[in-house]
């Protein structure tokens, strides 16, 4: 069996579709979107501040107080993240792995300048569904269903 000779248009098709693909792999690092929950609570040996304010990039600030926490959503990897707490500013650039969706920094860990391992990990939701056994109310009305 013999193949006829790949012309002008097949490799073409052929840059097209790498080019396509190309383009959804970039779309998809560049446009994926993270939760980042910054926690100003006890962790350790680190003291929670009684008052905290936290930026990332541009978007508003936010005011935390001991025991607070609040979410930013970002869009892409890189952000500049800066905390400024007892008259103390500091300021990092922050990478968030592609893998996490979720993310939580802890505030008194990062301003204690630990390493990111302590301050930054991978915040898992929890959802918790009623036992089988249990009957779930949803309205005043479903008693007349039973």
């Amino acid at each position: 069996m013999k193949f006829a000779k790949p012309d002008r248009t097949f490799w073409i098709r052929v840059a097209a579709v790498i080019a396509v693909i190309l383009v959804a792999i970039l779309m998809y690092i560049i446009g994926k979107q993270h939760n980042v929950y910054v926690d100003n609570k006890d962790q350790g040996s680190y003291k929670a501040f009684s008052f905290c304010e936290v930026t990332i990039d541009s978007q508003e600030s936010l005011q935390l107080a001991k025991r607070d926490r609040d979410v930013f959503t970002v869009v892409n990897q890189g952000h500049k993240f800066t905390v400024e707490a007892n008259g103390e500013t500091k300021t990092v650039k922050l990478n968030i792995p592609l893998q996490m969706k979720n993310v939580l920094i802890n505030i008194p860990a990062f301003m204690a300048g630990a390493p990111q391992s302590e301050w930054m990990s991978e915040f898992i939701i929890e959802t918790v569904a009623p036992a089988a056994d249990e009957t779930v109310v949803t309205d005043d009305t479903a008693v007349f269903f039973e």
